[in-house]
């Protein structure tokens, strides 16, 4: 066992020297049976297993044995175990595809990328979306793979969907799954899950994860914001009235004074009157005349012009402490009504919104603000929504952007952290950057 675990300590790189705290606290448990190549289980103390026979044939490099560890750490940290009540096959080649992509964008180097390129083959399917483009690769999962190891935006439903379509007439395959993907309640353990989530929360931001995920339950969370600088407060103002909110104005007071026409009856003629010749004629000098005049009339306008929704997902963890602060005042003004999303929309009050509390799945998906926007009453839409996010929310349904586009709904994004635009060209008007 003190061997394994020097091998590990001598090759893990110094962005996760973090990590190397939480293998002091498993305990490494080499099995013969059980377990096919490794799983984290927790009792009193967590422990790590791992296969002799899998270690010994694959793992003869400290780099693949790293990347066997951190594979299964990862089906633990995305809660994979949780998504569904029984895996199926699919799910499971699912779950590695992400979890392999994933890997080989933190760590590229080739000693670390050859492990999932020698123990899947790049000629068949399933195992040619479990690794890198290879040589044999078919040109038909190109795309695939680009979103996965390239472009940061492939996601758990995309791989599933090309699963689907290439399993649905076989059902013999053979290739390789790393982990456990056994039916257990083993993430679920408040121990382990708490000692992942302290192990993360040091990583450094490079070492976060792009892209989306799938999410989880729904939890409570609570940051301490940071000082936001000068000129990213000049840039929300400036977003923020592009969208239609009144700075500095407090909207449930606002009074708006128009000029209307009306028709009176005075004692003066009205020689605009047309009927006033012939009035005349018939009554002889009329005691009363039709005339119109103007007057001022107060007008409410409606208490929210603007819809704000703020991306709370996982990939913006650090980002919000700086984004947060920026809504206080708009927020308390009541010149806005202010949501916070994942996979799920949920309101958040002014005094949760200063004490930085909010409500997550840890998870993205930008229909869910479209969900919520179109259950309202016609009367309670707005024409103008702001989405505050780093861009990595997956495209919007058909039939939720031809329904913006028809009711003419404007949508603006405010993008920060390390963002990406693809996700909402079709549907934003108008895009600011944030640093």
């Amino acid at each position: 066992m003190k061997d394994i675990k020097e091998r590990l300590f001598s090759v893990i790189p110094t962005a996760s020297l973090h990590m190397i705290e939480f293998l002091k606290i498993l305990n490494i448990r080499i099995v013969k049976e059980g377990i096919d190549s490794a799983a984290v289980t927790c009792k009193d103390r967590p422990e790590l297993l791992l296969n002799e026979d899998f270690i010994n044939e694959f793992c003869k490099s400290d780099e693949h044995l790293f990347m066997l560890v951190m594979h299964e750490l990862y089906h633990v940290i995305l809660g994979h175990t949780k998504l569904f009540k029984r895996h199926t096959m699919i799910d499971n080649v699912a779950f590695d595809a992400i979890i392999n992509a994933m890997l080989c964008r933190m760590f590229p180097e080739e000693e670390y990328v050859s492990f999932f390129k020698e123990i899947n083959p790049d000629n068949s399917f399933p195992g040619c979306i479990l690794r890198p483009v290879g040589k044999n690769t078919d040109i038909k999962y190109y795309q695939i793979l680009k979103n996965l190891y390239f472009s940061n935006t492939g996601t758990y439903y995309e791989v599933y969907e090309c699963i689907c379509n290439e399993l649905k007439n076989e059902k013999n395959f053979s290739f390789l799954l790393l982990g456990n993907h056994s039916d257990n309640d083993d993430c679920n353990n408040p121990l382990i899950n708490k000692m992942l989530d302290d192990v993360i929360s040091k990583w450094p931001r490079e070492m976060i994860i792009k892209g989306r995920d799938l999410g989880g339950a729904l939890e409570t969370k609570e940051i301490k914001f940071e000082k936001t600088k000068r000129k990213e407060r000049i840039k929300m103002i400036k977003l923020l009235k592009k969208a239609g909110l009144n700075i500095g104005c407090n909207l449930t007071n606002k009074r708006n004074i128009s000029l209307n026409e009306v028709s009176v009856e005075t004692v003066i003629p009205d020689y605009r009157d047309r009927m006033i010749l012939s009035k005349t004629m018939i009554y002889n000098n009329p005691v009363l005349y039709n005339s119109k005049t103007f007057v001022n009339e107060l007008k409410s306008e409606s208490k929210t012009k603007t819809f704000v929704y703020l991306d709370v997902s996982g990939s913006v963890n650090e980002a919000i402490k700086e984004m947060m602060p920026l809504l206080l005042k708009p927020y308390k003004n009541n010149e806005c009504s202010l949501f916070v999303f994942s996979t799920v929309v949920c309101p958040v009050t002014y005094k949760d919104l200063k004490f930085g509390r909010y409500e997550s799945t840890g998870g993205t998906d930008i229909n869910c603000i479209f969900d919520h926007y179109f259950s309202l009453p016609k009367n309670k839409q707005v024409k103008k929504i702001l989405i505050l996010t780093d861009g990595y929310t997956g495209k919007v349904r058909n039939d939720y952007e031809y329904r913006i586009k028809k009711n003419n709904i404007k949508v603006y994004c405010g993008l920060f952290g390390k963002y990406n635009k693809k996700d909402l060209e079709n549907i934003t008007t108008d895009f600011e950057e944030f640093d």
